[in-house]
């Protein structure tokens, strides 16, 4: 027949519960590998389209003389500039970056001297994305 614990076995048992008990609870509250937290994306910001042109010297009646340009556009936060995006458009000219609700300037990068495209301010309300179309001048007279 087994021994009953001694005092000390018993004493011994109980820390060490306690230890493992305040270890998880440490792991738990500081956020470790076994306690993944989620960081939520804004279900604002901004979409936009990139256009270049004009492409042609003299434009046709039913002519389009835009194409669409991949492009990239600094997104600064207002007011202090503080930069937080830099988008590219694709292939089809198309952009999207998540934002919080907010001022912001965007500010595409433009080439020296052609092609070039204008800041410009945009209020990015919450759980809505603005959209924007942003024209690069081709620098055809």
């Amino acid at each position: 027949m087994p021994r009953p614990p001694t005092r000390r076995l018993r004493v011994a048992a109980g820390i060490a519960a306690l230890a493992t008990a305040l270890l998880a609870a440490a792991i738990a509250a500081s956020g470790s590998t076994t306690a993944k937290r989620h960081v939520r994306r804004p279900d604002s910001g901004v979409r936009g389209d990139v256009l270049y042109g004009p492409t042609c010297p003299v434009q046709r009646p039913g002519q389009n003389c835009t194409r669409p340009y991949q492009a990239t556009i600094r997104v600064l936060r207002e007011p202090g500039g503080r930069l937080v995006a830099s988008p590219r458009s694709d292939q089809a000219g198309h952009f999207s970056v998540r934002l919080a609700a907010g001022q912001y300037r965007l500010d595409p990068v433009s080439g020296h001297p052609f092609p070039r495209a204008r800041p410009q301010q945009v209020t990015v309300r919450a759980h809505r994305f603005t959209h924007v179309v942003i024209n690069f001048d081709s620098g055809i007279r």
